[in-house]
């Protein structure tokens, strides 16, 4: 890769399936070079025998350190951590302090775990134990979906990659959700095996979970708070949200299912669900990767790319909104490298732009 690209990489945890995705997509990065891969499982190993599919991609070995000579040798210093939950913020909190050590203080921060998405602490705190509070630096991080939040994040050094349930879910309802919904709201959210990340579970083993389906964590998951907080509603006062997670027997993908009741005449009445489309597309307009569909959408549609699509039905004031994406993409590594263009100046698709793998 060159080492004349604007903006310089390194990543934390660079085994798991967020890095490789994460990785991958950055070998078609016009403007970003990965300089560094950090571990401390595999350190010594070539990044591409942990990752096979990248082989001739990558002629970087796994450290046990960030390369700070070589991350601060560009215009931008990007850290992604694609840590567990638990791990990752006191990770990047003793790389901060390092590289404000080294006087790096224009060090930015994508964190894909958990670990600082949530600003109310008893949510943090009932979902996230594992994980310390750290209050100074969670103050510094923005939650990171482009489609919300995109000026915030332009000016930001520090971002709480959204999870990938959320994700689709946010964004599924938010034209809704924002724009003063009140009521009940009940989301069906299944998910691929990979969301689970690499390390082998129980509920994630191939005889256990090929063809064979299981909710996980109904009522209790620590996305619905996420969600709350993304659509200004963190206390649930407006929205009554039921939260169920499935798993599919699928590698990659989500589809959400969301169910809401409007007043009939709200965004038309009747069946016509023309108007209702078009405030989803108007809310939209200027997030290149969401597609509003006429039909259902589909895996296969996403799947290895970017874009999240939604679809819609309705009955009087029943509404039933659906949404696709992939999970190691739009809700983990793609959005990850959407908030790193932002905040590095880029537009929003650099290295981004491409369809989906079909069929799959």
């Amino acid at each position: 890769m060159s080492t004349t690209r604007p903006i310089q990489a390194a990543i934390l945890g660079g085994t798991g399936y967020g890095a490789g995705e994460l990785l991958r997509l950055l070998t078609q990065h016009p403007r970003a070079e990965v300089v560094s891969v950090v571990t401390s499982s595999q350190a010594g190993q070539r990044v591409d025998d942990v990752h096979p599919h990248l082989r001739r991609f990558y002629d970087v070995a796994l450290a046990e350190r960030i390369d700070f000579d070589r991350l601060m040798g560009g215009e931008h210093a990007v850290l992604f951590s694609a840590l567990p939950n638990g791990s990752s913020a006191p990770a990047i909190d003793a790389a901060v302090r390092e590289a404000d050590a080294k006087r790096a203080g224009r060090l930015k921060v994508i964190d894909l775990s958990g670990d600082f998405r949530l600003k109310r602490r008893e949510a943090h705190e009932a979902h996230y134990a594992e994980s310390a509070w750290m209050p100074q630096l969670r103050d510094r991080f923005v939650y990171g979906l482009p489609e919300l939040l995109r000026a915030p994040i332009r000016g930001a050094s520090f971002i709480a990659n959204p999870g990938c349930l959320a994700s689709a879910a946010i964004l599924a309802a938010a034209p809704l959700a924002c724009g003063g919904f009140r009521g009940a709201m009940v989301i069906d959210a299944k998910t691929g095996s990979s969301g689970s990340g690499r390390q082998l579970k129980e509920t994630t083993h191939h005889p256990t979970r090929h063809s064979d389906f299981r909710a996980y964590k109904p009522l209790a998951h620590q996305h619905e708070p996420e969600i709350l907080q993304a659509w200004g509603d963190p206390a649930g006062e407006r929205i009554a949200l039921s939260f169920v997670a499935q798993s599919m027997d699928v590698t990659r993908g989500i589809f959400v299912t969301v169910h809401l009741m409007l007043e009939e005449a709200t965004y038309g009445a009747g069946e016509d669900v023309s108007t209702l489309m078009n405030v989803y597309r108007e809310f939209y307009a200027d997030s290149p990767f969401v597609r509003v569909v006429s039909d259902s959408p589909t895996l296969q549609d996403v799947v290895g790319s970017n874009f999240c699509d939604i679809g819609l039905a309705r009955r009087g004031g029943r509404v039933i909104v659906m949404a696709t994406l992939d999970n190691l993409v739009k809700g983990m590594a793609g959005t990850a490298i959407a908030n790193m263009n932002l905040m590095c100046g880029l537009e929003e698709t650099t290295g981004l732009w491409f369809p989906s793998v079909r069929p799959v």
